[in-house]
């Protein structure tokens, strides 16, 4: 597919969360990101994106890129995802890995701008490449490679397929009995000649539980400590495996250590890091090969990380023992893999742990996990002077308790290796089977949340009957269910003791009401098998959906004697086929296209593809939201219907024929757009209003297509098409523009016949906005758009109601930034009514506005870690933060003595356990005139957090408004100067005084506070000869939290 754009446009907006927001200039440079505009990463095609806390994302395609256009959108789980057009054919072919462009995941994955200049990647027959090696990974036929964030290396047809290189996460007296371990080594069974890997963090090999454990151990982390374990996880899971404390004793003492650190000092790691390790264990002998760790997303198997478990058991014979997962939900990779024995966690009593991930596993509805351990307070080996020794309380001196399907997980391993030592001739089919085969059941759990049951060792060493199969998945079967056929399954027993066998054949599965399965639907023959020394039997299971019964998830256990294999299928619930034809603009099948189906009663979508422009999918009866993108040579055809009743065999041909160019029409004509976005967006039940939104961003209207719908939802679905215009000379600038347009037009319910919106000015509101000066000879710039000398006076017409994000920036005439300040939350204005507003005008200070979606941005605390990042230069403007440039330094005091000193005004503290009080003092100074120090002094009370989601400190700070002109100076009459209080958790606070200087802070005088009800002004009289007034303040919430802060040339007088 070729996406050529005919017209240029360097800088695009996209509105994810329906906000409009600040780009650059197409000769501006890259687009910035200070600390608190968002957050930064350049795609690996070059193109820039910013990512507010609202989900609003701005982009900037990269030099030579001017002709693509964007796509961007939000899913079912509020992830923002921008892609180019142009890489939409490669997704679209399976080349490209779509996490490559979920700007989301990317930033919180660590991979942003201001954290790595290159993209690690996984790639499938890498060829020629421009980009360095990492290592050859040959299980999947592939390398690890970095790629610097440009367009060349993305797009090349050197490699059949680019994956991110992702990120991994470790997944954190009585257990060891609980699987019957002390019975298996009285019978002579510990471990002995046998070898497990543990690809974990590193090891403490000077442990006392591990001494001569180790046989090897090997770093694939570039870490600077080496193999040493300075996190804790992987000690601490591999004494589960063999260690060797008399009370704390591992499973399989006599078991052997191969050590691979894949995951680094502070417990993450890459996937191609974790398949070099494993290909290592693999490749040294492991019979057994322990994974504690795992991704953040659901998996169906098919991820690198899957394949090359999958590859690697078949070419080997090393069984992967691999954790669940601790999200509660469904198995990610590598636990998804066939290959694996997928371990879930319960606790001392058998009751499965909240934690534990459970399945079914995503697509397939295939069991996941496949048996459990106890994962719940293990006590088990603490590595010195690691993460964990630091934030946890040790049992004794050299261990400590943690919980987790990481440690349930190394219970399965050692059980795999006393195995494996009984039987040394046992590949991981064998040893698989025969663990699940014998694990014990919780009758209160099902398949999928326990797979088999929980591991028993002493059962599994002294059972001599053992199935050839260790689960039974049979998949989805369509509805209706009248012509349903029978599936078989072979399953072979095979008695490997002295004396013949005669086993009991039944099977014991539930429907998806916990209630038995209908007679007949599930049968096994014969009823009963005898078996000789070492001989083995055959058994037929069959299944029968015909039989009737609900319809939905079956599972259950196929029981033989005493051994249990898991079996389940899917009776599929009334569902039909919604076959989708895509035609281009020749009226021919095309390929070039993509769509998702989106369930609006539950958070699933599909997007499934077939080249041939016609495919059919698949889903169960209900409303769906459909939405498409056809893609030609030069133009993007969209089509949309917002309510898709499927509840009949259901055919959607989308037609880019039908497309009409979308437009926007306003009164002046010489209004350009130097931002543009056509978006549709659909409300849902689960996600709220405007939840699924998709917001295209092209270098012109006519590039998009839009075809109109034939179902609607009104108040439920939105098309708009908006930007930001103004005039343009005759050179293609902006900067003699008098006016600015900030519109959008909507049409509720349904994509429009004609899809190209008038707005009339009349129906705008009119804003006046003041851009002051802070120095003589600099720039303003707003919105990347218009550049004049400052100040200056814009006039703006707002679409009335609608929220956008506004930027501003001061430039000296050498092009250095003065100030860059950008809107906090979205600025909207009331309907019918004129306003004023301004940027760059005094007092810039402390400030902690309203920031929508991010509670924590200035002042939190995690645990026992406390972040700051505090906006010290913001403007007189509402909930706007300010950058500029300066020097400063941070002293946080806990009780009174001091714990930690930055030189910066921004960063994190160790801020000790327990509660205490903290007085935080930060100090600032730049090379300005105006405010040219800040110094503040925050006391407040906080305690430890517990686990979870970050907390915001009762941080507040005084925000003064006083009248100044265009240069920021103030009329020498005495003034009443308002000012008021922001909190950073919305405790109520008032000012508690003010004092004025008029010699830049070297005396200070009290000033008269008035007012009340969260409006206040302090009362100044200016003395003759004053150039200056410098202000300090205090104020104190309803909990005892106070600020006391200063600023050094807040404003100046005429």
């Amino acid at each position: 597919m070729s996406n050529r754009w005919r017209r240029s446009a360097a800088v695009v907006v996209v509105a994810a969360a329906g906000l409009v927001g600040p780009v650059a200039h197409a000769n501006a440079g890259p687009v910035a990101s200070p600390t608190g505009q968002g957050r930064t990463i350049t795609l690996v095609t070059g193109d820039q994106v910013v990512l507010t806390a609202t989900g609003h994302a701005v982009v900037r395609a990269a030099e030579g890129r001017e002709h693509v256009g964007f796509l961007t959108r939000t899913d079912v789980n509020g992830d923002v995802s921008v892609t180019p057009f142009d890489a939409l054919g490669p997704l679209r072919d399976g080349r490209l890995d779509p996490r490559l462009f979920n700007v989301t995941r990317l930033l919180d994955s660590g991979y942003g701008d201001a954290e790595r200049g290159d993209i690690p990647l996984i790639v499938t027959r890498p060829g020629n490449l421009n980009a360095r090696t990492v290592r050859a990974l040959p299980s999947i036929g592939g390398a690890a490679v970095l790629a610097v964030k440009d367009t060349a290396f993305w797009n090349t047809r050197d490699a059949t397929r680019i994956w991110l290189d992702g990120p991994v996460h470790a997944l954190l007296d009585r257990s060891v009995p609980q699987i019957g371990a002390p019975a298996a080594w009285q019978a002579g069974h510990t471990g002995k000649g046998t070898t497990v890997a543990v690809l974990d963090t590193g090891i403490q090999a000077t442990h006392p539980d591990l001494a001569d454990a180790v046989t090897e151990a090997k770093d694939f982390t570039g870490s600077a400590s080496g193999t040493a374990d300075k996190h804790g996880h992987g000690t601490h899971v591999a004494s589960i495996v063999t260690g060797g404390h008399p009370k704390y004793q591992g499973v399989a003492p006599d078991t052997r250590l191969l050590v691979g650190k894949v995951l680094n000092d502070a417990g993450s790691g890459t996937e191609s890091g974790i398949i070099a390790g494993m290909e290592w264990a693999a490749a040294g002998g492991a019979q057994v090969i322990n994974m504690s760790l795992g991704g953040d997303a659901p998996s169906d198997g098919t991820d690198p990380l899957s394949q090359a478990v999958n590859e690697l058991t078949a070419r080997t014979g090393a069984l992967f023992v691999i954790a669940s997962g601790n999200s509660g939900r469904t198995p990610g990779s590598p636990a998804a893999a066939d290959a694996a024995l997928t371990v879930g966690a319960v606790d001392h009593t058998d009751a499965l742990a909240g934690f534990s991930s459970r399945g079914p596993r995503l697509r397939d509805n295939a069991i996941k996990p496949d048996i459990t351990a106890p994962g719940v307070d293990i006590v088990a080996a603490l590595a010195r002077d690691s993460l964990i020794s630091r934030l946890e309380p040790p049992v004794g001196e050299d261990h400590v308790a943690l919980s987790g399907t990481s440690m349930a997980t190394p219970h399965v391993a050692g059980a795999a290796a006393i195995l494996a030592g009984r039987h040394p001739e046992w590949k991981a089919p064998q040893l698989k089977a025969a663990l699940m085969g014998t694990a014990k059941p919780n009758p209160a759990l099902t398949a999928f949340e326990q797979g088999a049951g929980r591991v028993d060792v002493a059962k599994a060493v002294t059972t001599s009957v053992h199935a050839s199969v260790a689960s039974i998945n049979n998949g989805v079967v369509q509805w209706p269910h009248t012509d349903d056929v029978p599936v078989t399954t072979a399953v072979t027993y095979h008695n490997s003791g002295t004396s013949p066998v005669t086993l009991a054949l039944a099977t014991e599965v539930e429907d998806p009401n916990g209630k038995a399965a209908p007679a007949g639907m599930f049968t096994v023959a014969p009823a009963t098998l005898t078996i000789a020394p070492g001989a083995s039997a055959q058994a037929t299971v069959t299944t029968d959906t015909k039989a009737g019964g609900a319809d939905g998830i079956y599972s259950g256990v196929v029981t033989a004697g005493d051994l249990r294999t898991p079996i389940t299928v899917t009776r599929e619930v009334e569902s039909y086929d919604l076959k989708v034809n895509v035609l281009g603009t020749d009226g021919k099948p095309t390929p070039d296209y993509a769509f998702r189906l989106v369930d609006l009663s539950k958070p699933e979508s599909r997007v499934p593809y077939e080249s041939s422009g016609s495919l059919t999918v698949r889903a169960p009866k209900g409303h769906y939201y459909f939405e498409s993108q056809v893609s030609t040579s030069d133009r993007l055809a969209v089509a949309v219907e917002p309510d898709v009743d499927l509840g009949a065999a259901t055919t959607i041909t989308v037609d880019a024929r039908q497309g009409r160019p979308a437009g926007l029409v306003l009164d002046r004509r010489g209004a350009k757009a130097g931002q543009k976005f056509v978006e549709f967006s659909r409300s849902t039940s689960y996600g709220g209003k405007d939840h699924l939104r998709t917001t295209i961003s092209p270098p012109e209207y006519g590039d998009v297509l839009v075809s109109p719908s034939k179902t609607s939802a009104p108040g439920r679905f939105r098309y708009s098409v908006g930007g930001r215009f103004a005039e343009k000379d005759a050179t293609g600038s902006f900067d003699a523009s008098p006016y600015l347009y900030n519109v959008r037009g909507d049409v509720d319910g349904r994509m429009p016949v004609d899809p190209v919106l008038r707005l009339r000015d009349k129906d705008l509101v009119k804003v006046r906005t003041t851009h002051g000066a802070t120095t003589s000879g600099t720039t303003g710039t707003r919105e990347g758009m218009i550049t004049k000398p400052l100040p200056y006076v814009l006039e703006e017409l707002y679409s009335p109601e609608t929220p956008w994000f506004n930027d501003f920036s001061e430039m000296t005439a050498a092009g250095e930034y003065r100030s860059r300040l950008f809107s906090s939350a979205p600025t909207s204005f009331p309907r019918g009514r004129t306003a004023t507003d301004s940027f760059n005008l005094a007092v810039f200070g402390p400030d902690l506005p309203s920031n929508p979606g991010r509670p924590t941005r200035y002042a939190s605390r995690s645990t026992d870690t406390m972040v700051f990042q505090i906006p010290l230069f913001a403007d007189s403007g509402r909930d706007r933060e300010g950058f500029s440039a300066h020097t400063g330094s941070s002293t946080l005091y806990r009780d009174g003595v001091e714990i930690g000193r930055i030189p910066s005004t921004s960063g994190l503290f160790a801020a000790g356990s327990g509660p205490a009080t903290y007085r935080l003092h930060t100090e600032a100074t730049r090379d300005r005139t105006l405010t040219s120090e800040v110094v503040a002094d925050w006391t407040f009370t906080s305690d430890t957090v517990a686990e979870g989601p970050a907390r915001p400190l009762p941080l507040m700070a005084v925000k003064f408004t006083p009248a100044v002109d265009g240069h920021n100076r103030a009329s020498r009459l005495s003034a009443v100067v308002p000012l008021s209080v922001s909190h950073n958790t919305g405790i109520a606070a008032r000012p508690t005084g003010v004092q004025v200087s008029y010699d830049r802070g070297a005396t200070w005088r009290a000033a008269p506070l008035v007012g009340g009800n969260g409006r206040w002004a302090a009362v100044l009289s200016h003395p003759r000869g004053a150039v200056s007034v410098s202000l300090k303040a205090s104020a104190r919430d309803t909990a005892g939290n106070s600020v006391t802060q200063t600023v050094i040339d807040a404003f100046l007088l005429k």
